[in-house]
């Protein structure tokens, strides 16, 4: 149901459940968190890319599944469904989207730094209409992202939001053709797999640090990340002139 796959220094994960819309139930949550897990802490790995298999992205948390008791009753302090989402990841992530885009699919696209979507993506919280609440941090991202007068919009009617609407809140960093989302996003991931990583790390960082910081200590925050010995490392050298 999890599916893994290596690009040079691009790690692929792939949620394989194209007969149920690759909707996730409590066995591949587990099996996401593995194989994230694995990816992280593996040093050749300096980029993960998630993405669905067929036409969609992830309808969401499994509804069978669901009601059949198959993930634990959630808690303020145990994991949420998806697994992963409590936390951001600690190497740079892109979300391939096509198609559906749901409910805990949602919630796992906004826990990546950046989504590729093709013009076939649809977003929304869906699950509000199954009176199930947000547990996967969508309420938290969702407006640090696009803004809580949108993210108001989007959560209090439970639409489905388009590619193209998407693209223009910033909800999506690119628009591609339809079944191109994948390579563009290993474009993409390639792209930031060949930068310095210390260097390229520390901008991550400092971007994702700042929300409960000041102004000044989002300042300093950035020089104390920027100027460690591991960011300040010169790119190795080419050996082609």
């Amino acid at each position: 149901m999890i599916r893994t796959a290596r690009h040079g220094a691009v790690q692929v994960i792939t949620l394989d459940r194209p007969d149920r819309r690759n909707a996730v139930d409590g066995p591949m949550a587990t099996a996401l968190a593995e194989a994230v897990d694995n990816a992280e802490h593996d040093d050749d790995v300096h980029v993960l890319v998630l993405t669905g298999a067929g036409d969609t992205f992830c309808a969401g948390n499994d509804l069978k599944a669901m009601a059949a008791g198959d993930f634990p009753m959630p808690t303020v302090d145990g994991p949420p469904p998806m697994r992963v989402t409590r936390t951001p990841p600690a190497k740079p992530i892109i979300a391939a989207i096509e198609g559906y885009c749901f409910g805990g699919g949602f919630e796992l696209a906004l826990w990546a730094d950046l989504r590729v979507a093709s013009t076939t993506a649809e977003f929304g919280t869906l699950n509000l209409t199954h009176g199930l609440p947000c547990l996967d941090a969508g309420t938290v991202r969702l407006p640090r992202l696009i803004g809580q007068s949108r993210a108001l919009d989007i959560l209090l009617t439970a639409r489905r939001v388009s590619a193209d609407e998407a693209l223009g809140y910033g909800l999506i960093s690119r628009l591609v053709d339809p079944g191109q989302s994948l390579e563009h996003a290993l474009h993409m991931a390639d792209a930031m797999a060949s930068l310095p990583p210390g260097a390229r790390d520390a901008a991550r960082r400092s971007v994702l640090e700042q929300w409960s910081l000041p102004e000044h200590e989002a300042t300093q925050n950035e020089a104390r990340l920027a100027l460690t010995p591991q960011a300040t490392e010169p790119p190795p050298r080419s050996n082609h002139p």
